[in-house]
């Protein structure tokens, strides 16, 4: 079916002829000549809204004056942007905005980068008339955590309302009061609830809202300016280092249509303080007497290289990389399955159930851009907000033109009021859930397994059925369990019955999308070939000069199980702390007890560097330049914005100098050398390019045992017991966290959601301090009621070091938690 064409309208500017498609309004073409209309309300990214009236333009045959950023352009219209009444109209307007405005440019962070200054110098008048006393308002509003209002700046240009109640979808700041009263305030004066409130910073046009951890720290033409890329989630936002003299100050967006378009969560706008932390680590450590102490970088790379000399190579391993770039990540490949000999090596720290990479690849089949253009998304599994954030502004924008939302889950999600569907569902019981939509099983006969209406899911599986361009969204609530495979037969099976839906597999944080495309697995080759493959082998031999091992290699569950086992005597980890992540801390604890020695490449003193024989300090994201890849498989580079603390060295250079000491030169003068070696292993690798992991087709599977009975659930149970359920969080408190001001203090304290009911029969208040305890471990924790979860279901968010979910988890599966009031911690607090 062709596109049909959309007519076009002619119109004169400033006398020169100009055509534009109809529904151009008259400033965005004039845009599109290189003329300039000053604006302050309007923004490209959502409707006009003609509010602060700069743009006035004289248009013939029009009696007024008219805002070009409302005024579609039409047939033979004529318009004159620089006449003497625009310029009147402009410089009245301006002096208007300035009448109250307090003029202290000299101490405004937004000095320097200001669109009002800027129009003032261009279209103002050059004097004011008024001499009066301006207003004033106590100084300064702290509206949460890292937004801080200066109400006498604000020009009232709606933009920062805006985009919360359009873009966001979070409401997180409103209009108050009219005419000379209207003030920017959040709902109900409490503080600011958004992930989102930095690009509000980022939009305003004048110094109103501005960044409390950048508040007064440099000005524009103080900072240099590096390209780079988000480190935090997956979806690898663009981003742009401010950088003023060696420290990092603030992290900006940077435009990239294809991934973030302009925009940064706050994790992205804030979680960059670790970087120039005071506690990072500057010089190697080794244990000596039982005790980590100072040594040289000669005496620590002696004794890794010594280790990895006396291990056979089927009791070596490496686990990690999603903090390292593709250079770093493509020589420890070289280093461990090249010239040590070894094939176990994973990069999933976080699960205790790998689906097989070639039957379960992570990451998304299309591109992140694609996700908007969707008419019908299911999201199961996914705390969207919590854990992919800028794909939940996609997201909304699909729901903005008319795209139906359908959540399955275990708890409600935020966005849920967005939903044309909220599934909350009994946790274990995804797969049944996923075979009613997809209209394999009666919803009456789901409807008890799963404890949703039978009515509500028929509704969103017509929903379903109905879509054009369906798109499955699964997380790791759905996956991490034993019978993840199932779970994902049961999203095929839905896919078909959709006609072939997009899927995207969101997991991975990172550069999770770089180790998966460079084969960080113990089963798969670069370039998302399987090991089995002899071509693919021999191909990457030709370029190594090394034989591949062929036996595929442990998993880190599996090296945690070899090392409990006394079959495994050295391990790396790069960039990673399984004694936090892992979820079984009780299971990597006893297999790092029989592990002979253990090296970690890290920033900080981590739960698993503070057990280590060696622990290797490395550069950060912005210490380095190199490449990373995100969740749909494109190609960024990063480059190096600072110099790292003390003696740490890049991860590239670590695995050069260890390679070095097992007699093998892994020759790379730079980065580019690296890269270029890796496009002679991947073919199409290249900086912007999208090399998206390839999934096996679509085939009818038998629908899901389960899906007749009962659907898995915690193992013993127990009388009394609630089922443990947990879940990433935006803002945590983890080792990079905890040293980002602007990210920690948003995360609150670590708690456990309890649904009303069970809370009550408990006997458990909001906020008192309980234990929560699992057969493999305790948490003291505040508890939390929250309604959204369903009965019989206790929630522990991940990432908080200072109580690390993994305490209460099993690797062999799901678990069931008690909660119980601490009585004398509740008395003495």
């Amino acid at each position: 079916m062709s596109e049909q064409k959309v007519p076009m309208v002619h119109l004169t500017i400033d006398g020169r002829s100009v055509a534009v498609p109809k529904g151009t309004t008259v400033w965005q073409a004039a845009r599109g000549i290189g003329i300039e209309i000053p604006i302050f309300c309007y923004h490209d990214r959502m409707p006009p809204l003609g509010a602060c009236r700069m743009c006035f333009v004289e248009i013939e045959k029009m009696p007024k004056l008219v805002t070009a950023c409302t005024q579609e352009a039409g047939e033979d219209m004529v318009v004159r942007t620089q006449s003497e009444r625009v310029r009147q109209g402009q410089q009245g307007i301006l002096e208007f905005l300035l009448v109250n405005h307090p003029l202290d440019c000299p101490i405004c962070d937004k000095g320097g980068e200001c669109p009002l200054q800027d129009n003032t110098l261009k279209f103002g008048p050059g004097e004011s008339r008024f001499i009066e006393t301006k207003r004033m308002f106590r100084k300064h509003i702290r509206m949460g955590p890292v937004l801080v209002l200066d109400r006498e700046r604000c020009i009232l240009c709606w933009r920062c309302v805006r985009f919360g109640e359009i873009l966001a979808g979070d409401d997180a700041l409103k209009g108050f009061e009219r005419g000379y009263h209207s003030q920017i305030g959040t709902p109900f004066t409490e503080p600011v609830n958004s992930k989102f409130i930095g690009n509000t910073i980022e939009i305003c046009p004048v110094g109103a809202l501005t960044s409390a951890t950048y508040r007064f720290r440099a000005r524009p033409w103080d900072n240099r300016q590096i390209q780079s890329v988000c480190p935090h989630c997956g979806c690898g936002c663009a981003m742009q280092l401010n950088v003023r003299g060696n420290d990092l100050v603030r992290t900006r967006p940077r435009e990239q249509p294809e991934v973030n378009d302009i925009w940064l969560c706050d994790k992205g706008f804030f979680g960059y303080e670790f970087v120039t932390s005071a506690e990072r680590l500057t010089a190697p450590l080794v244990r000596r007497d039982g005790v980590l102490r100072e040594a040289t970088w000669e005496d620590a790379l002696d004794r890794v290289a010594q280790a990895l000399r006396a291990a056979p190579p089927e009791r070596i391993g490496v686990m990690g990389g999603t903090r390292t770039t593709n250079e770093d990540n493509y020589l420890l490949l070289r280093l461990f399955r090249g010239i040590v000999g070894t094939n176990h090596i994973d990069f999933r720290i976080e699960t205790a159930h790998p689906q097989p990479a070639a039957r379960a690849p992570w990451g998304l089949d299309g591109s992140i851009a694609d996700v908007e253009r969707a008419d019908a998304i299911v999201l199961a599994g996914c705390d969207l907000t919590e854990e992919y954030p800028i794909l939940w502004l996609r997201v909304k924008k699909a729901i903005d033109r008319g795209a139906s939302l359908i959540i399955v889950n275990p708890w409600e999600l935020e966005i849920a009021r967005w939903a044309r569907h909220s599934l909350v569902h009994r946790w274990g019981a995804e797969g049944v859930l996923l075979e009613a939509l997809a209209g394999l099983v009666a919803p009456e006969a789901a409807a008890g397994d799963v404890q949703v209406p039978a009515d509500q899911i028929q509704a969103a599986a017509a929903a379903v059925a109905g879509a054009r361009r369906p798109l499955v969204l699964v997380g790791r609530t759905a996956l991490e369990r034993p019978d993840g495979l199932e779970i994902l037969g049961a999203v095929d099976r839905l896919r078909a019955a959709c006609g072939g839906a997009g899927l995207g597999l969101l997991r991975g944080r990172g550069n999770s999308g770089g180790a998966q495309a460079l084969g960080l697995l113990p089963d798969m080759l670069p370039g998302y070939r399987p090991l089995s493959d002899a071509a693919a082998r021999a191909q990457v031999e030709s370029v190594w000069g090394r034989r591949v091992p062929t036996i595929p290699g442990y998993t880190v569950r599996g090296m945690c199980e070899a090392a409990r086992a006394e079959r495994f005597e050295a391990l790396c980890v790069v960039g990673a702390d399984p004694a936090t992540d892992y979820p079984d801390a009780a299971a990597w604890a006893e297999a790092r007890r029989r592990i002979g020695f253990l090296a970690v490449h890290e920033l900080f003193l981590t739960r698993t560097a503070a057990s280590a024989d060696v622990v290797l300090p490395v550069l950060s994201f912005a210490e380095k330049t190199g490449t990373v890849c995100n969740i749909e498989g494109r190609i960024q580079r990063q480059d190096q914005a600072r110099l790292g603390p003390g003696l740490a060295r890049s991860d590239s250079l670590i695995f050069s100098q260890i390679a070095s000491r097992l007699g093998t030169t892994l020759a790379s003068a730079s980065w580019e050398d690296v890269f270029a070696e890796i496009a002679r292993v991947i073919p199409g690798w290249g900086e912007g390019a999208r090399l998206a992991a390839p999934r096996p087709p679509l085939e009818g599977r038998p629908a899901l045992a389960a899906a007749a009975g009962p659907s898995s659930s915690p193992r013993d149970p127990g009388e009394g017991t609630l089922a443990l359920l947990t879940g990433l969080r935006l803002f945590n408190r983890g080792q990079m966290a905890l040293r980002c001001p602007g990210v920690r203090n948003q995360a609150g304290e670590p708690f456990v959601a309890l649904h009303p009911a069970d809370a009550a029969r408990l006997g458990v208040s909001d906020g008192a301090a309980c234990e929560v305890r699992s057969p493999r471990g305790a948490l003291r924790l505040a508890a939390r009621i929250w309604p959204g979860l369903r009965p019989g279901q206790a929630y522990v968010p991940r990432g908080y070091d200072a109580a690390p979910v993994n305490t209460l988890e099993d690797e062999q599966g799901p678990v069931a938690v008690t909660v119980r009031v601490l009585v004398a911690a509740a008395a003495a607090g």
